[in-house]
C-alpha cells in the first residue's frame, strides 16, 4: 500500500473516532440534562398531582381544581427561554394581558403595560395589581407577563428564564398558581362570566373523571360550596 493511501485511512480513521467520541458525549450531556430537568419538574409535579414529559420539559395536573400545564417555553417578549404557567379557567369574553419589567431607577415603581381590546377591563382585573401579583413575583427585580386567552380558557403566567435551570421550587410554583387561582374570579367578574364570585373549581369531577353539576369550591366571602 502506498504512502498516499496509507495517510487517507488514517484520516478516516481520525474522522470516525472524532465523530463517535462527539456523539458519545452528546448523548452523555443530553441524559445529564434529562436528569436534571427530571429532578427539577418532580416537586412541581407533586404540587399538581401530575405527569412530567421530559421531551417537552412540561408537568401537568390539576390545582384547586383547575387544570395546569407547566412547561419550559421560549420567551413570549424576547430571546431565551421562559417558565410558562396555564392554568384553565374560562371566562369567555375578551383577551387581555399585563407585561411588567422593572426599571433601572431602584426607587421607581416597575413599568407595566396592559393591553386588551377592551380597555374597560384594565379597571378591573389590573386594579391593586402590584399587591396582587407580590406573593408570586418580585416586581421590581423580575420581568413577567400575565394573559389571559378567551379561546383557551386558561390564564398564563410567564417569567424569562435566567439560565436553562431557572425552574421555580415546588414553594413558588405554588405560589404562582394561587396567582392564577386569584385572578379567575377577578377575571370572570370582569368578563361577565357566570359563576364569577367562585374561587377554584366550579364544577365537582367524579371518581370516573366526569364533570358534575355539583359546585365546588368557595365564594369570594370563603363560603364553601
Amino acid at each position: 500500500m502506498n504512502v498516499y493511501a496509507q495517510f487517507g485511512l488514517a484520516m478516516c480513521l481520525i474522522v470516525f473516532l472524532s465523530l463517535a467520541g462527539t456523539a458519545y458525549l452528546a448523548a452523555r450531556f443530553n441524559r445529564g440534562a434529562k436528569r436534571d430537568l427530571a429532578a427539577a419538574l418532580a416537586p412541581l409535579a407533586e404540587v399538581v398531582g401530575g405527569d412530567i414529559d421530559l421531551e417537552a420539559a412540561s408537568v401537568t395536573g390539576r390545582y384547586a381544581g383547575h387544570l395546569v400545564e407547566a412547561r419550559v417555553s421560549a420567551n413570549p417578549d424576547g430571546p431565551g427561554r421562559a417558565f410558562v404557567t396555564d392554568l384553565v379557567d374560562p371566562a369567555g369574553g375578551q383577551p387581555w394581558r399585563v407585561v411588567s419589567w422593572p426599571t433601572r431607577d431602584p426607587d421607581s415603581p416597575p413599568d407595566r403595560t396592559f393591553a386588551s381590546p377592551n380597555s374597560a377591563l384594565e379597571r378591573q382585573v389590573a386594579a391593586d395589581w402590584e399587591a396582587l401579583v407580590r406573593p408570586a413575583v418580585d416586581p421590581d427585580r423580575e420581568r413577567y407577563r400575565l394573559e389571559y386567552d378567551p379561546a383557551a380558557g386558561a390564564i398564563r403566567f410567564a417569567r424569562p428564564m435566567k439560565t436553562r435551570r431557572d425552574i421555580p421550587d415546588a414553594d413558588r410554583f405554588r405560589r404562582e398558581l394561587d396567582l392564577l387561582v386569584g385572578l379567575g374570579p377577578r377575571n370572570r367578574l370582569a368578563q361577565g362570566a357566570p359563576d364569577a364570585d367562585f374561587v377554584g373549581a366550579r364544577r365537582a369531577v367524579r371518581s370516573d373523571g366526569a364533570a358534575s353539576d355539583e359546585p365546588v369550591g368557595e365564594r369570594a366571602g370563603g363560603e364553601r360550596v
